[in-house]
C-alpha cells in the first residue's frame, strides 16, 4: 500500500505511477541508468487534476538502510540529512 498524498498545487490525491532508481546530478533517471551505488530509491506519483508528478523517497527504504536521518525543527518529521530542506514543511536544518 502507497502513501495518500496530496498534490501541492490543487489538493487532489496523488496516483502511485512507480517506483524506480534516480541518479542525482545528471539528466535523466530510469531503470537501467547508474548504478545501485550512485543511485537512489524513488516513488513517482502523478496528480489526476493537474497532472504534476511528484518525487518521494520511500519511506521503508530497504535498499539504503545506513542512511542517516535528521529531525527537522520545526514538524518533527525525520528525513535524509543530505536533503537541503525538509522535503514535509521545506524548512532547512537549522532554522528557527
Amino acid at each position: 500500500m502507497y502513501k495518500e498524498i496530496k498534490c501541492e498545487r490543487c489538493g487532489k490525491i496523488l496516483e502511485f505511477v512507480r517506483r524506480m532508481p534516480i541518479q542525482l546530478g545528471s539528466v535523466g533517471f530510469g531503470p537501467n541508468y547508474g548504478s545501485a551505488s550512485d543511485s537512489l530509491p524513488c516513488e513517482i506519483y502523478v496528480c489526476p487534476e493537474c497532472s504534476e508528478y511528484h518525487f518521494y523517497k520511500p519511506e521503508n527504504d530497504l535498499e539504503n538502510p545506513n542512511v542517516e536521518l535528521v529531525k527537522c525543527n520545526w514538524c518533527k518529521k525525520q528525513y535524509d540529512k543530505n536533503y537541503p530542506f525538509c522535503p514535509k514543511c521545506g524548512h532547512k536544518p537549522g532554522d528557527i
